[in-house]
């Protein structure tokens, strides 16, 4: 009796693993569907379909009885499609895009036998999707690089979809920089995030907050899928965030990059610009590269990524400043008996310890503990909210690697 439980406890748990397996593909792969007829409209059963992609992948399948053919669970790319049947001329479709989640609708309309007929099919998936209810918008690679990421992190454009809401990014955020959507007025912490198959929530929270980030060059695509998802792409009652890192080809490609900013390119901080301090050090450095290409042809491919960030951020809003209540009576002399009578406002005698840090300096001549901001206070024991930098300093070295 022990081992027939044992024996169904195993089975369940792989079961229940098998379906997380697919779900987790479901939500990062694409399909292509479509209909073989010939010139009269008639459908054709038993025609053959073979679909080879750019980076190798070949897969076969035949038309049902209604004529209908479907691939499933593939990898986001440009497919090319051959479509043969007894007594027709071969039919090849061209440029066939799949995107993340999404449905491609590729039809064939088949002649009488002869020579090679080529077609060539429009990519984009439609705008308006017939074949399933799910709705949301696919980010391509090339949307990633050619929009404005302050802190290149692609999270900065997951609300480009319609129904989405996020804060406005800062282009002084420290690091990473990561955004927290809702999606139709679900919270924060009701999405559900999968990278390459893995569901990588953030721990706690369930949020798109301290996730891994992929750099957006080893990015191919990603979607937020807002309602009407299947249970296969939906694990939470908010947004489904899916995102596919890229693949190697059987040709070599890759790039450099660098990524600059610092002081000169920057204007000062309002309020700190006000309290009549320095522009705050702002310097950071993101640079790296990719390569992919074929390791066995038309079988194995790689790709590769590195990204380093080298930052000193004084600027940040969370990271690097704080408000500070300063006597109004704190300026910029600090001579010993302007500091006793101020002490003395407050009934208080000024401790030596207390009177070295109020004259000492920085390196660069600014005093360590600023003076109060302007104002219009005629008593000097007001305390005047000062806003304060100090500078905060982000090192990171990312690899990402894929083998399919």
């Amino acid at each position: 009796m022990n081992r027939r439980i044992i024996a169904i406890t195993i089975n369940l748990a792989l079961l229940l693993s098998m379906a997380s397996w697919a779900a987790a593909q479901t939500a990062t792969t694409g399909q292509i569907i479509g209909l073989v007829t010939d010139s009269t409209g008639a459908v054709i059963s038993d025609a053959k379909v073979v679909l080879t992609s750019d980076a190798g992948v070949t897969r076969e399948t035949a038309t049902g009885p209604d004529g209908r053919y479907r691939f499933v669970l593939l990898p986001p790319g440009v497919y090319h499609a051959v479509v043969t049947a007894t007594g027709f001329k071969q039919l090849e479709l061209n440029n066939v895009v799949v995107q993340i989640t999404a449905t491609t609708t590729a039809d064939a309309t088949l002649t009488v036998a002869g020579v090679v007929q080529t077609v060539n099919v429009t990519a984009a998936a439609p705008l308006v999707s017939t074949a399933t209810s799910s709705e949301g918008r696919v980010i391509s690679d090339s949307q990633i690089r050619q929009l404005p990421l302050p802190t290149r992190n692609f999270q900065q454009l997951l609300a480009l979809s319609p129904g989405t809401v996020a804060s406005l990014s800062n282009n002084t955020e420290l690091g990473r920089g990561d955004t927290n959507i809702d999606v139709n007025g679900q919270r924060t912490t009701s999405n559900n995030v999968v990278i390459d198959g893995t569901m990588v929530n953030s721990p706690g929270t369930n949020g798109t907050g301290n996730l891994s980030v992929p750099a957006p060059d080893a990015i191919q695509e990603f979607i937020v899928q807002t309602s009407l998802y299947d249970a296969t792409q939906g694990r939470n009652s908010g947004g489904n965030v899916a995102v596919v890192t890229k693949s190697g080809t059987d040709q070599f490609h890759g790039n450099l990059y660098e990524f600059h900013r610092n002081d000169a390119l920057n204007a000062n901080d309002w309020f700190l610009n006000r309290a009549g301090q320095r522009r705050p050090k702002l310097l950071r450095n993101q640079f790296g590269g990719t390569l992919g290409g074929p390791l066995v042809k038309d079988k194995t491919f790689f790709f590769a990524s590195y990204q380093g960030t080298r930052e000193r951020n004084g600027a940040s809003l969370t990271n690097s400043l704080m408000l500070a209540n300063l006597p109004a009576g704190l300026t910029n002399d600090r001579s010993t008996a302007t500091l006793d009578a101020l002490a003395a406002d407050y009934g208080v005698t000024l401790d030596p310890i207390a009177q070295a840090m109020l004259q000492a300096k920085l390196p660069d001549g600014n005093w360590a503990i600023p003076s109060a901001a302007p104002n219009a206070a005629a008593d000097p024991r007001t305390l005047i909210p000062t806003p304060l930098s100090s500078v905060s300093d982000f090192t990171e070295d990312q690899f990402n690697a894929n083998i399919d």
